[in-house]
């Protein structure tokens, strides 16, 4: 028998890009809730902890993984059977490269959703970096969208994105942008 497929929603950037907050945030909608319990598995920290009282349903168990030897899929199968989770949630370290998740990944889990974070005052010396680059835009191709946060002069940002993610929606907060399509829109 097939072991179940475990859905994987997946939180990567940078730190203090805003991970941790945007996981909170999503845990607090009731339209999150799947009725499984789910496995947060944290893999820095922030500046920013999580408040599970706010969370809009039971069953989340928070788990810190900071060292990358802990990442296999022995460990990463294990806290998935003492949580007994149905699905779960990862805020990835920014510094490790997504080839190394999908090698730690358990074969059952299955990637539902790529989501990245950004702070718009970094986001493009970390771009044009010779050193940074290949690690920002690791976590970009995969994205199903890129939010950008503490957003205030954009327009560099959004070329060098149009460029390297043309499909990727991108969503500045507090901000009006100009869309690929030419539209400006106003995000609160």
């Amino acid at each position: 028998m097939a072991a179940k497929e475990i859905p994987v929603y997946l939180f990567v950037g940078f730190l203090e890009s805003g991970k941790t907050r945007f996981i909170q945030e999503t845990m607090e909608d009731p339209r999150f809730d799947s009725g499984k319990n789910t496995l947060l598995l944290c893999t820095e920290e922030g500046e920013d902890d999580y408040n599970p009282k706010k969370f809009a349903f039971p069953g989340v168990t928070i788990k810190y993984i900071e060292d990358k030897s802990e990442f296999t899929p022995e460990n990463l199968s294990r806290l998935e059977a003492e949580a007994q989770a149905g699905r779960v949630v990862i805020e990835y370290n920014g510094m490790w490269t997504m080839q190394e998740l999908y090698a730690a990944m358990p074969e059952s889990w299955i990637i539902y959703q790529v989501l990245m974070t950004a702070d718009s005052n970094t986001a493009l010396t970390y771009a044009r970096d010779n050193n940074m680059r290949a690690l920002f835009l690791d976590k970009i191709a995969p994205s199903e969208l890129v939010v950008f946060n503490r957003a205030e002069a954009v327009e560099a940002l959004c070329a060098y994105l149009q460029q390297q993610a043309p499909f990727a929606p991108v969503c500045f907060k507090n901000v009006s942008v100009l869309l690929p399509s030419g539209a400006v829109d106003r995000i609160t």
